[in-house]
């Protein structure tokens, strides 16, 4: 099915109402609002709130072992989600979903703004497991995948490994809090131990996560303001002060001396 039938996908900003961050409601991304011409096309979407535009687009990458990562097909599953089907890879189940294994897959999800917290994933279908890593970019120009392997991301400039997450329920929540991590592009990837570079653990195993995405969720950042300094009369120096305590001392003695004469 292509993806310009994107009746079930939601993908969402939940905006929330603590301090310091925006507040706008819950912004969807749907068929409504998400645009893409074919199954290998990015998706992408936009809508607005409160008077604020919003967009989030959406690309499909693959890397097979220490290969570099190259575009792959993004494929809509209705009910389910999105999936992604790499060169050379089958289109049959399990493998017409997000994996690692053969090939380790990933979605790069931009939103053009650099003050988002992604922070949500809803899993529409998984099969066997689905532990994700996931990855921010917070250089200024777009990120150049095509030239970097799933090992070295870490240590390119620009790119930070944020974590990986096991799977435990169809609603993944991470990257929360006052210290959480913002960028305009963030890495979505079935989980791989290379991002890292730490060995799997007994929750977190290569070679066997399958899903589809079917929805994220972000938290737009507030900028913090820089308070304006209030316009008042100069408090003098110290230097001032004495200044103007030896003229009044010969003001003084003039008026003084006046008198006498």
């Amino acid at each position: 099915m292509k993806l310009n039938d994107f009746r079930v996908l939601a993908f969402t900003f939940a905006i929330a109402a603590t301090t310091g961050l925006a507040h706008a409601g819950q912004i969807s991304f749907n068929d409504a609002n998400c645009q893409a011409t074919s199954s290998s096309s990015p998706v992408t979407c936009s809508t607005s709130a409160a008077g604020v535009n919003y967009s989030a687009t959406v690309t499909g990458w693959s890397a097979s072992g220490g290969g570099k990562f190259g575009s792959a097909a993004l494929d809509y599953y209705s009910g389910y989600g999105v999936g992604i089907t790499s060169p050379y890879e089958p289109t049959t189940s399990p493998q017409h979903a997000i994996d690692n294994y053969g090939a380790t897959e990933a979605l790069l999800i931009s939103f053009g703004s650099t003050n988002v917290a992604l922070n949500q994933l809803s899993f529409g279908w998984v099969y066997n497991d689905a532990d994700v890593s996931i990855l921010r970019y917070t250089g200024t120009q777009a990120p150049t995948l095509t030239t970097r392997t799933v090992a070295d991301l870490k240590n390119a400039a620009g790119w930070e490994w944020v974590g990986d997450y096991a799977y435990t329920s169809d609603i993944l929540n991470f990257n929360t809090g006052t210290d959480a991590k913002t960028a305009s592009w963030w890495l979505v990837s079935a989980y791989d131990s290379a991002y890292s570079g730490l060995a799997p653990s007994r929750n977190l195993g290569d070679d066997n996560d399958f899903f589809k995405l079917s929805g994220f969720a972000a938290t737009p950042v507030a900028k913090p303001t820089t308070p304006t300094p209030t316009q008042g009369n100069p408090v003098p120096e110290p230097g001032t002060f004495a200044l103007f305590g030896i003229a009044l001392a010969g003001f003084v003695a003039v008026r003084r001396k006046s008198k006498a004469m």
